[in-house]
């Protein structure tokens, strides 16, 4: 992938989704996971399917877990961070079902497959696509969604080997032409990033949702989540209060909020005496030099069809909620400002759909008294049980609690029905690591398909994956890419693609020197 291609690409999506002085590297940082995931399928298929993990180990009740992440010099980059794929109880860490039947002289059964991509991030169809070519060894065929169909060339030029030989494709159109692809003969399966309205539209059609879909293919989706964030009381500190307050934010703003991994739910302890200390850091950064709190966060405009009438039905479903960011210099009126609604209660709170927008509503929960253990038992139920989706959950723990209640802490993310739960790192960031598993938590049918159904990226080719873990620091240091703060991102991106493509201590260097200036 030619760093021209991304840079021009970043610049395109920049263009179709607005400027709001920083440049293009929000944009052209979606083209990380796909350097990264390119190199790491490489080095998949050099194994014969086979890539090596940093190690696999057994939990007390039997599970086995796959240490998958960082390996080599990506430790250096990623300080303290550690990525597990936890395999379906009872099931071994295999990995590359064709490649093994392949070694073994069964006669491989090649089909062309169909991927249906997202409107929202140019990674989300470019993964995708990488994962069905190499992980379900099929021939791709990928229509754009009309809403960034502007991108399909860029993925085109970027896939230009795969193109030229024949593997991939990439074609365009809208609801009809996406019917007859779905149900071409030559067409056997199915890949498609979206709402679980659009599975059920290409699953069943018409019909309603019993018996049997009358698509007799395999169909695989990744749909969305109300994704939530959940805060661990503890003793914060006030510098601890700004980390976290940009972390929330980053985890709203990026992309206009027209994520699947973006901050929905802020889950916090009623009895916490610290609460409103980080509710305030949220909504406003006392640092003049930065600009990275909700109420000096650049409006953006709705660029995703509907996010605007989004924006209105949950202003209109919770009353009291505050309108906040600055507007761009000359920016239309069509910059929406960020909402947020903070002290709700479980039952005032929208949970059961994703707004898809730039909203944030905060959750007290009540009953914990301050006390961590109790908290993490409470929050996770509620995350669980009111929380529409199992896609990814994002858990903030400081050290405090980390030390005097490590089984609590570790009973938590065992507990949480995410295919994606990250600990002290934004949820972008569980879907940017290849080797990391992305989809829903198991167990959804075609007729109720929540999050979806199967599990992408996964460049370590696992079988069986049932979840991912990231493990961050408490502070991970220096500014990080996904920082609103980062000032210096478009020095820093295309530095720590090409590192991300070729590591080595040398490629290291550039990104390195680029994160201190942020």
């Amino acid at each position: 992938m030619h760093p021209q291609v991304s840079k021009a690409a970043g610049e395109a999506a920049t263009a179709a989704k607005g400027s709001y002085g920083t440049g293009i590297g929000e944009e052209w940082m979606a083209w990380l996971p796909v350097a990264w995931g390119i190199r790491e399928l490489i080095e998949a298929m050099a194994a014969g399917g086979q890539p090596a993990p940093n190690g696999v180990r057994q939990r007390a009740d039997g599970q086995v877990v796959v240490d998958a992440f960082p390996l080599g010099v990506e430790s250096l980059f990623f300080g303290g961070m550690k990525g597990e794929v936890w395999i379906e109880p009872g099931k071994p860490a295999s990995q590359g079902a064709n490649y093994r039947a392949k070694a073994q002289g069964k006669k491989a059964e090649g089909h062309v497959a169909l991927v249906l991509g997202a409107g929202n991030q140019t990674p989300v169809a470019c993964m995708d696509i990488l994962h069905k070519l190499f992980v379900d060894d099929a021939v791709v065929v990928c229509k754009m969604n009309p809403v960034n169909e502007y991108l399909g060339k860029f993925i085109r030029l970027a896939y230009a080997p795969l193109v030229e030989a024949g593997y991939v494709e990439i074609v365009y159109g809208g609801a009809k032409e996406g019917a007859f692809l779905t149900s071409h003969p030559i067409v056997k399966s199915i890949h498609l990033t979206g709402s679980s309205a659009t599975y059920d539209a290409v699953v069943w059609g018409n019909q309603k949702k019993v018996g049997q879909p009358p698509l007799k293919k395999e169909v695989g989706a990744e749909l969305g989540c109300v994704t939530p964030y959940i805060i661990t009381p503890g003793a914060w500190s006030q510098d601890d209060m700004e980390y976290y307050a940009d972390e929330i934010v980053a985890g709203l703003v990026h992309n206009a909020g027209h994520n699947c991994t973006k901050a929905e739910i802020l889950v916090t302890d009623a009895d916490w005496p610290q609460r409103e200390a980080l509710v305030q850091a949220i909504r406003h950064d006392p640092t003049p030099q930065h600009l990275a709190r909700l109420d000096r966060e650049p409006r953006r405009v709705a660029w995703y069809p509907g996010s605007e009438k989004r924006a209105a039905a949950f202003k209109a479903a919770i009353p009291g909620v505050e309108e906040l960011g600055t507007q761009v210099d000359g920016a239309p009126s069509s910059y929406i400002p960020w909402l947020f609604k903070s002290g709700l209660t479980p039952e005032q709170a929208r949970t059961e759909t994703e707004n898809w927008c730039g909203a944030l509503q905060e959750v007290a929960l009540p009953g914990s008294g301050g006390h961590p253990e109790k908290f993490l038992k409470a929050a996770v139920a509620y995350a669980n049980d009111r929380c529409w989706g199992t896609l990814s959950c994002s858990l903030m723990v400081p050290p405090d609690v980390s030390a005097a209640h490590g089984e609590a802490v570790e009973r938590a993310v065992a507990a949480l029905r995410y295919g994606s739960v990250n600990i002290n790192v934004v949820t972008m960031l569980g879907f940017c690591v290849p080797k990391l598993t992305w989809g829903a938590y198991p167990g959804n049918t075609p007729r109720d398909i929540g999050s979806g159904n199967c599990a992408v990226h996964n460049t370590l080719l696992l079988d069986h994956p049932q979840k991912s873990v990231l493990w961050g620091p408490w502070r991970y240091y220096p500014t990080h890419l996904w920082s609103p703060s980062n000032r210096n991102l478009e020095a820093a991106v295309p530095a720590a693609i090409y590192f991300l493509a070729y590591p080595s201590i040398l490629t290291l260097i550039p990104p390195a020197l680029a994160a201190l200036r942020g």
